[in-house]
């Protein structure tokens, strides 16, 4: 619902004014929803939608925006999604990998540098529920609602994503709200429950077809199946409660991406010089499908318990390219996202977006390549000015570039031109300090495992942004190539 009775293009001069006085107030506004889907890929999204196993998503791209997102490289999902959140480079927001190198702890949401979308939207008088983001915790003192997973503490046999415990403090906000969701977080792990969810995307894998290293592989991707499930669960449960009305609501998915590093040679074989296994390639070939149809199956969750006029945006970090295509790795890993990575995707629909970006995706031309939209450095300034917020000069992008110019309607901008209007919105934010320590066993053996994955020594502050000349290139006639495969 628009916040206010009065036109945007009135309450946007009165919002100049009150903000000059020295009040923050947001202009009036519909509800903005952004949903990350971490590895999400056109290349691996585009055949399903047109087969119509995406039925949500394609809901959105029929009736919005849709094209290619540009990221960061090299693209770690700590960086790109705390970048996401600030619109600021690593060097500015200070979270440069998934372990502080000082210290070698999991950066904590302390150790940023600036506000968060978030923080923003309290300082504006907005309320935000955020459920399951990168680099939330402890879960801040927002005017809302936030459920802020911790990396190290959650690796149950190789999740690298966060994961809630009902022993670690200060995972919501407010604090108590742990004692609502806790029951639906753990509902999901309960065994008959984890059972029913696990059938849509493992649970019908037949063990004796696989070889050791592939059952672990299934067995490492379930407790990603169990985060995504809860995550989404927590969310739409707190967007169903009457006296919960945000805003702004973020919520992040990531199982696509560990489903995509995982089996992306049995999907593919013949990007891989040698013979991939053939009881891998028929028991796990159509897992990464399965994780695209069920994030969607939550995207749509999701949407149906927001705010019939909430802007919807539907985001990725990164795209894929097959790895180790002449010997397989011994973590068992396909394919990655450092050098650099693929663009990933952004999906837009809503009263204030600007139709685009249908025809190339639906198109039967292989050919074809989905409209470039923008970069996840534009994400920020996009929120901010569909919120109301004034646009700030020190963001990286502060007007907002290609991925405001090519998505927000046109009666939007005539009534909020995308100007900035103040100088930063860190002003008098807290300063940032040593990333917290949580468990320093599990730090340990998740340092072993993001070395082993090649995450670590990478990135530092030498972060820059992707472009199009780092799309994959289109198949050629008759060549037989899958996502990602111009690596």
């Amino acid at each position: 619902m628009i916040r206010g009775p009065r036109p945007l293009a009135v309450v946007a001069l009165a919002v100049a004014a009150v903000v000059g006085c020295g009040r923050k107030a947001a202009a009036p506004h519909h509800p903005v929803v952004l949903i990350g889907v971490d590895g999400l890929a056109w290349e691996v999204a585009k055949p399903l939608l047109v087969q119509g196993k995406l039925p949500h998503l394609e809901k959105l791209v029929r009736r919005g925006a849709a094209g290619f997102l540009y990221t960061l490289k090299p693209a770690l999902s700590p960086v790109v999604w705390t970048t996401v959140a600030t619109g600021t480079t690593p060097d500015r927001h200070g979270i440069v990998n998934f372990l502080d190198p000082r210290s070698r702890q999991p950066f904590t949401a302390n150790a940023r540098r600036g506000r968060a979308l978030w923080d923003v939207a309290t300082e504006y008088g907005l309320k935000t529920l955020c459920v399951g983001w990168w680099v939330s915790y402890p879960a801040a003192e927002i005017d809302g609602w936030m459920v802020a997973p911790y990396s190290a503490a959650g690796q149950n046999d190789k999740n690298w994503k966060g994961n809630l415990s009902r022993d670690l403090p200060d995972q919501t906000w407010p604090r108590d709200l742990i004692d609502e969701i806790w029951p639906i977080a753990a509902g999901v792990s309960a065994p008959e429950r984890f059972r029913e969810i696990d059938a849509r995307y493992l649970g019908d894998v037949d063990a004796s077809k696989l070889d050791d290293l592939e059952r672990r592989l299934v067995d490492q991707t379930r407790w990603s199946v169990a985060a995504d499930e809860s995550f989404a669960a927590v969310a739409t449960a707190l967007l169903e409660r009457p006296d919960v009305d945000p805003d702004l609501t973020m919520v992040y998915l990531g199982g696509p991406d560990v489903a995509s590093h995982r089996f992306w040679q049995y999907a593919y074989p013949f990007l891989y010089d040698y013979e991939v296994d053939e009881g891998g390639i028929e028991e796990l070939g159509g897992r990464i499908e399965r994780f695209y149809v069920e994030a969607d199956r939550k995207i749509g969750e999701i949407v149906a318990a927001a705010p019939d006029d909430a802007n919807v945006i539907v985001c990725s970090d990164h795209g894929f390219y097959a790895v180790s295509t002449r010997s397989p790795n011994p973590s068992g890993f396909s394919a990655h996202h450092l050098d650099p990575a693929p663009p990933g995707v952004i999906v837009m629909a809503g009263p204030d977006v600007k139709p685009v970006g249908a025809d190339e995706l639906f198109s039967d031309d292989r050919n074809v390549r989905p409209r470039n939209l923008g970069q996840v450095l534009e994400i920020a300034p996009l929120i901010h000015h569909l919120l109301g917020i004034p646009l700030a000069r020190d963001l990286k992008v502060p007007d907002g570039g290609a991925l405001m110019k090519n998505t927000v309607s046109d009666a939007l901008k005539a009534a909020r031109p995308p100007l900035p209007a103040v100088d930063s919105h860190d002003d008098g934010f807290r300063p940032a300090s040593a990333p917290l320590g949580v468990d320093q066993e599990k730090v340990r053996d998740f340092e072993a495992w993001l070395e082993s994955l090649g995450y670590l020594g990478v990135g530092g502050d030498g972060y820059e942004a992707t472009s199009p000349r780092d799309t994959p290139p289109p198949p050629e006639d008759g060549a037989k190539k899958s996502p990602g495969s111009g690596r």
